[in-house]
């Protein structure tokens, strides 16, 4: 962990934290600081505020100090929804969907995720995580410093566990800061029946917490998968074993996914495409995090988008996430941020408190990253613009300048020096 200051620049977004997620108007509010400044100490935040007042106190000779006059200094980028572990190709798939094909179609003919998991349990180690290597360099250039990574591509014990660990030993290979999450109930595996395979997941369920590496038990909640009451049994033995829970729900059709996960009391529900308007009213306001992937809404030529105006207008938090995985190779969450605000009518406020405090919630990291505020550890994303308002018109742009973790740029354009 290192020391820095970050100064000059044209707006800082605090995000101030003020001990709940964002949600109904509260996400539309950023707390900017014209010609603000953050000092980094041992990788903590010490200060925050304008230029002259930081430097005041904190603008000792020998500290690097980034200059980013004429741009926005955001809060860590927190990447909440990914697959990144897998191998295989899908893109002559797409291709059929693009040309009419259904999902159901290609499933039948040997695609879909069936086809990832044959892949990928036929990858050795070292094919996987040289994969991860590429994936986790992408991400973190386009300004992620904290990203959420799910396994779900083995679907038997042994190979969900390898994944698990697998994930693990990759931390050694990134800066980013990786929360892994346990998606042995990702589909269900041909030739299985639903009921059977709950119950695996369950009996594996001791062994992944044995195992000490998932912060999360994430459970698919879709019609044609796990029903209700299968996601129920889940989400209780998670509970009577005190490992956290997230959902995949309504992705493809409306699964009372979103009351369920409530319900289940899961920290986020993740897609939410198909969450019916008066299930979304009923349920109401709820520290649930819901979690919306607008890549994966056009990716996969969704009939209906995710209902973000009623999810806020009924206080529930939002957050934005790409769904990176083996059919939707989104690597930039700031293009997707771009991309969520038209898609989901969104403000650009609202998105970008999607992926910094609200994505902190969704992972329970809330206390200590998602806002820049003092004794948060100092990981910030410096965008090459000059209010945060233009990340919404930027979408295809690269416009992620420097990317800080703990004090320590990882990321920073050819042109740009620190002092």
């Amino acid at each position: 962990m290192s020391d820095l200051n970050v100064v000059n620049a044209a707006e800082v977004a605090v995000v101030a934290d003020r001990g709940v997620s964002r949600r109904g108007r509260d996400q539309r509010e950023l707390d900017l600081i014209a010609d603000g400044a953050v000092a980094i100490r041992g990788g903590r935040i010490v200060a925050v505020g304008r230029t002259p007042d930081v430097l005041k106190e904190w603008g000792e000779d020998g500290v690097a100090t980034l200059d980013a006059s004429g741009q926005t200094v955001l809060p860590g980028l927190i990447e909440c929804h990914s697959h990144p572990l897998f191998s295989g190709k899908r893109h002559a798939e797409y291709q059929l969907r693009l040309d009419g094909a259904s999902l159901s179609e290609i499933a039948a003919a040997g695609g879909g995720i069936w086809s990832t998991v044959v892949a990928t349990r036929e990858a050795d180690d070292r094919t996987l995580m040289a994969a991860l290597d590429t994936t986790y360099a992408r991400i973190l250039a386009a300004g992620v410093t904290t990203l959420e990574a799910k396994s779900g591509y083995g679907l038997t014990p042994a190979h969900e566990l390898h994944q698990l660990e697998l994930l693990d030993r990759s931390r050694a290979i990134t800066p980013l800061s990786l929360v892994i999450s346990y998606l042995g109930a990702h589909v269900v595996p041909d030739g299985v029946g639903a009921d059977a395979y709950t119950s695996e997941v369950l009996e594996t369920l001791p062994a992944v917490i044995d195992q000490g590496i998932a912060a999360f038990h994430d459970i698919t909640c879709e019609a044609g998968l796990f029903t209700p009451e299968q996601a129920a049994s889940m989400f209780a033995a998670s509970r009577a074993r005190g490992i956290r829970t997230k959902a995949h729900a309504d992705a493809w059709a409306s699964s009372h996914g979103w009351e369920t996960a409530v319900a289940g009391g899961a920290v986020s529900a993740e897609h939410l495409t198909y969450t019916p308007d008066d299930e979304i009213r009923g349920v109401g306001g709820t520290d649930t995090i819901a979690v919306l992937l607008p890549q994966a809404e056009l990716v996969y030529m969704t009939e209906r988008r995710a209902n973000a105006r009623l999810l806020i207008d009924q206080h529930v938090p939002v957050a934005i996430a790409t769904d990176y995985c083996s059919s939707i190779h989104a690597t930039s969450l700031t293009t997707t941020l771009g991309m969520a605000a038209p898609w989901f009518r969104m403000t650009a406020a609202e998105v970008i408190v999607g992926a910094t405090l609200n994505a902190a919630y969704a992972l329970r990291l809330e206390g200590d990253r998602g806002s820049l505020e003092v004794g948060k550890r100092g990981d910030l994303t410096v965008l090459d613009i000059e209010h945060p308002n233009e990340l919404t018109l930027a979408v295809g742009q690269s416009v992620v300048s420097d990317v800080v973790i703990g004090g320590e740029i990882q990321q920073r354009e050819p042109d740009r020096r620190t002092r």
